[in-house]
């Protein structure tokens, strides 16, 4: 990377251009090697399934989109980490996690108005039916709906969702275009949206946001232990101690650790996606959130029950069998 840096006329000795340098290397390589493999992945198994819905052109559209993307926010946001780094002192951990939550705020931000319609078509959903049964059910819940969306997902895949977003009194919905296709009335996707509409009522985003910042927060404390660990540097064949090559060490370092706070997380977010249910279930939606949940996984082609140990360790959310258990379960108890 400092031989490319120094051929494109950069000097080398700057660490922020050798960064970049070496991270354009980086970029570079992965997108030659992960190409036949995502081709493949899009235009055989995804088509072979009948979920690829996007043509060659589409993909190397997005393609192209994305590496701009990264070359326009990569590397001032690079340059800020390694001056950060270079003069944080003491209070490095602090510094760097502040520097990631206010990028975070901006990210979570200016993404779904800026960066998401580069790739997707949003369009309000149309007057009608659906849309005053998501307004009333948003009402009733003092939800502070500003805007409906719709997203053209099926140009690139019959995978359903439906998600929320925005800050404060500024809240947005967004339906997939595929998730109005494949429930057969209004009800099933209302269903949907209140179980959404749980996961903000209960202050999931709210718990998730913070422990992910408390993690973050720990982690550069981590780092900054590896960072001032020449012995480590040097054991790795660098005399010098790049802040880029610091933060790689310890990725790899914290593997283990990661793999245990991914495991815990993902119990936090299955706890989290039964209170959802039941919130919905709560609301009258039990019957439209069943027939929902079964439509959506029949045509997502979800495993339908998979081993408890290892649904528990890989799925963030709880396979569709025990989510059927929970609401009957909680019916049962209901009429006794």
């Amino acid at each position: 990377s400092g031989e490319l840096a120094t051929n494109a006329g950069l000097n080398a000795e700057n660490e922020i251009l050798h960064t970049l340098a070496f991270l354009a290397g980086v970029m570079i390589w992965s997108q030659i090697t992960d190409l036949p493999f995502s081709l493949y992945s899009t235009f055989v198994i995804e088509a072979k399934h009948g979920f690829n819905k996007q043509t060659i052109w589409l993909f190397i559209r997005d393609m192209i989109k994305g590496i701009l993307l990264s070359i326009l926010l990569g590397p001032p946001i690079v340059a800020a980490i390694i001056i950060i780094v270079q003069n944080g002192g003491p209070y490095l951990a602090i510094y760097l996690w502040g520097f990631m939550f206010a990028l975070s705020l901006v990210m979570m931000t200016i993404y779904p108005i800026v960066i998401a319609p580069l790739f997707n078509k949003f369009t309000p959903l149309p007057e009608g039916v659906l849309r005053e049964k998501i307004e009333k059910l948003a009402a009733s819940l003092s939800f502070p709906l500003k805007k409906l969306f719709v997203v053209d997902g099926s140009t690139r895949s019959s995978h359903s969702n439906a998600y929320m977003y925005g800050f404060f009194k500024n809240k947005r919905i967004v339906l997939y275009d595929t998730l109005i296709q494949q429930c057969s009335s209004e009800d099933e996707i209302v269903s949907v949206i209140a179980h959404e509409l749980g996961h903000w009522k209960l202050n999931h985003t709210v718990y998730s946001f913070v422990a992910v910042q408390l993690l973050m927060f720990l982690q550069f404390g981590g780092y900054t232990l590896v960072r001032n660990s020449k012995d480590l540097f040097e054991s790795f064949g660098f005399e010098d101690q790049p802040v880029i090559i610091g933060l790689i060490i310890f990725q790899h370092t914290i593997i283990p650790v990661q793999h245990l706070l991914s495991f815990c997380l993902n119990l936090v977010s299955r706890a989290f996606e039964f209170q959802a249910d039941a919130f919905a279930k709560n609301l009258g939606y039990a019957p439209q959130l069943r027939a929902a949940l079964v439509k959506l996984q029949e045509e997502n082609l979800s495993a339908m029950n998979t081993d408890p140990w290892y649904s528990a360790y890989h799925y963030s959310h709880p396979p569709l069998v025990e989510r059927l258990s929970a609401l009957e379960d909680a019916d049962s108890k209901k009429e006794n």
